[in-house]
Parts: structure tokens; sequence; C-alpha cells
């Protein structure tokens, strides 16, 4: 037998989305990288990697949201952008069409939740920094292409703006427009 892990069972659709966006994030691909040692994502590895406990999720995000309620509407869009995923967005509660490819918006939506998982791992603004600077391939890329680092930018923008709302009482305000679906 293997030590490899292939699959990883979840209880429903939302834990599910919650893992994929989890396991997405810039934190989350740090964390991971600096734990293995090679190509291969071992079981036991796995089973020490920093996946937030699920009451994480339910801890307020603003005074309108928890991070549950955050994170799904946003992922929910990012992934479900064909039919073929009508019965993952059904399991979610979101009976409409997939989502419209756009490239600004999904890059907002990714940002976004970095942000929040940044928030959830606990992380202060000069360490969102350290993480984001270890991905020299996109940094790299985006120098050429925007003459900046936009996504380690527009990340430490909205996080500040998260921790600013968070510690005035105030509502986190979106640049989306229009403002994901929120679920219950």
């Amino acid at each position: 037998m293997s030590d490899s892990t292939s699959i990883i069972d979840l209880a429903d659709a939302e834990a599910e989305v919650l893992m994929v966006s989890v396991m997405s994030s810039f934190v989350f691909d740090f964390c991971t990288r600096n734990a293995i040692g090679g190509a291969n994502l071992n079981y036991f590895i796995i089973k020490q990697l920093p996946v937030p406990p699920p009451a994480h999720f339910l801890r307020n995000f603003d005074s309108r949201f928890n991070y549950k309620q955050f994170i799904i509407p946003r992922a929910l869009e990012l992934i479900y952008t064909a039919r073929d995923l009508q019965s993952f967005a059904k399991a979610l509660g979101f009976e409409g069409e997939p989502f419209a490819w756009d490239t600004e918006r999904r890059f907002l939506l990714r940002c976004e939740l970095d942000s929040a998982f940044f928030h959830i791992y606990g992380l202060r603004d000069h360490e969102v920094e350290h993480v984001m600077d270890s991905f020299t391939i996109i940094k790299s890329d985006e120098e050429d292409e925007f003459d900046e680092y936009r996504t380690k930018r527009v990340i430490l923008e909205i996080y500040k703006e998260m921790h600013e709302a968070k510690q005035s009482g105030k509502e986190y305000s979106t640049r989306l427009n229009p403002s994901p679906l929120k679920f219950e």
C-alpha cells in the first residue's frame, strides 16, 4: 500500500468548496511548499498541513457575514462556469446559470478570497508580503506584463481594507460589481 493520498472525502458540497478554496489559496500553497521535500504529497504530510478547522469559517468576517458566507459565493462563481457543474451549484443552493468568464472579475474574486484566508490564518501585513514574495514566477510574469506585482498589491490593499472594516466594526466594501450572491 502506498502512503500517497489521492482522495479526500468530505461531508457535503459546502465542506468541499471550502476545502478547495483553502487548498487554492496562496497561504496554503506557501505552507505546503515548505512542508514537502519532493514532488509527492504523502498522507502523513497532508495530515500535518494547516487546514483551518470548520469553526474558523463560522467566525465573523464583518458585521454581515461569517467567513463561510463570504467564501462560498466567491468560490462558486470561480468554479461554476459550465453546465457540467450544475449539480454542484445546486448542492450549494444555487439554481442560476453558470457564471460568465470575466478575467478581471475572476482576478478580484481570487484576491478577495486570498485576503480573507490571510485573515483566517492570522497573518499580519508584513507576513502577507513575505508569503506573496515567495511566488517568484507570478511576480516576474506580472512585472513583465503590468510593470508591477499586481496580485501582491491588490491582495495587500484588500487585506488592509478587510482589517480596517473588522477593527471599526463596519462592513467590508467589495470592489466587485455586482457583489457576489449571499448564501445562508
